[in-house]
């Protein structure tokens, strides 16, 4: 790591990053300290400079990597690749949903333990060390407590995922899953039933006055009687869950699914959205517009966010 490091210092001298990139024919990459996975970027883009990497210390007069120690970089790299991949894809500014969360979780387990059968040969210390670390920060998650009900729901009502996301190891959470699903389905039903009901008082106060005749014969109602009682929300669920459609346009066909959707993943699987907000905030107030009133700053903000 030392001498990727003197490396970087180089890059960051106008003289040596000429240089550089005359060797590579691009801009070397240098870690940012509040970019976690900025780190594995750059040790990928020195790894994969393999074959030219002599030639760029050389010229710069800095000591040459073994060949031990670029095979060190490569598994550190295939290491940590799962998640420095994953944390790219959860920061993403579009179409990065709530729901995504537990299936990236999900992905990331399955992928470092494949790891352990790969004889590593120098960093099996490392990735051991991460997948303890990491099954502890997100062990309410991986395990589907009922803590995280919410972030289940989210992921459920995802046309992409709906329950195959489910390992196989949890298959016996489907059935309580399912249930979770149902009845969030229902009680939002319920309370479209009654907005729906007050809505419409006019209407019913007309239909209190005036007396219809029921032309439902008593055949068609001991028929209806005889069928199977399921809801509406249950059935549009069931429709929702055998539906092959993965696109988000799918929704349309399910109001009710579709306003679960909206309501379960709202929420942000990574804060970089914020913190790109506040970046644009910095922009925009500089010190020649320290009179901005609050108002306005925020929608110079929003404009500039947009």
């Amino acid at each position: 790591m030392g001498k990727c490091s003197a490396l970087w210092n180089a890059s960051g001298r106008p003289k040596s990053a000429e240089t550089i990139h005359g060797i590579i024919k691009q801009e070397l990459k240098t870690p940012c300290v509040c970019r976690w996975n900025s780190l594995y970027d750059c040790l990928s883009q020195l790894t994969s400079l393999r074959e030219k990497l002599p030639l760029v210390m050389a010229a710069l007069g800095l000591p040459h990597f073994k060949e031990v120690e670029l095979e060190f970089l490569d598994e550190y790299c295939r290491v940590l690749k799962p998640i420095a991949t994953s944390i790219d894809r959860l920061q993403g500014q579009k179409d990065c949903y709530y729901g995504q969360l537990i299936p990236t979780l999900f992905t990331i387990q399955a992928k470092l333990c494949d790891l352990r059968s790969s004889n590593l040969r120098y960093c099996s210390h490392i990735l051991q060390a991460t997948i303890t670390g990491f099954e502890k920060r997100f062990s309410s998650y991986l395990e589907l407590k009922t803590d995280i009900n919410e972030a289940i729901l989210a992921t459920a009502t995802h046309p992409f995922f709906k329950m195959r996301w489910l390992p196989l190891r949890l298959a016996a959470e489907k059935k309580r899953i399912h249930q979770l699903f149902l009845h969030s389905a229902e009680e939002l039903g319920l309370l479209s039933e009654s907005e729906t009901t007050s809505s419409a008082g006019a209407e019913e106060s007309e239909d209190e006055f005036f007396v219809f005749a029921d032309h439902a014969t008593a055949t068609e109602t001991e028929s209806q009687n005889s069928l199977p009682s399921h809801s509406k929300a249950e059935l549009e669920v069931l429709h929702f869950l055998e539906d092959s459609r993965k696109d988000l346009s799918s929704l349309d066909s399910y109001p009710l699914i579709k306003k679960l959707f909206v309501r379960f993943n709202t929420t942000l699987p990574s804060s970089a959205p914020v913190e790109r907000l506040f970046s644009f905030a910095g922009m925009v107030y500089r010190p020649h517009r320290r009179r901005l009133s609050a108002e306005l700053l925020e929608k110079l903000v929003v404009l500039k966010n947009n």
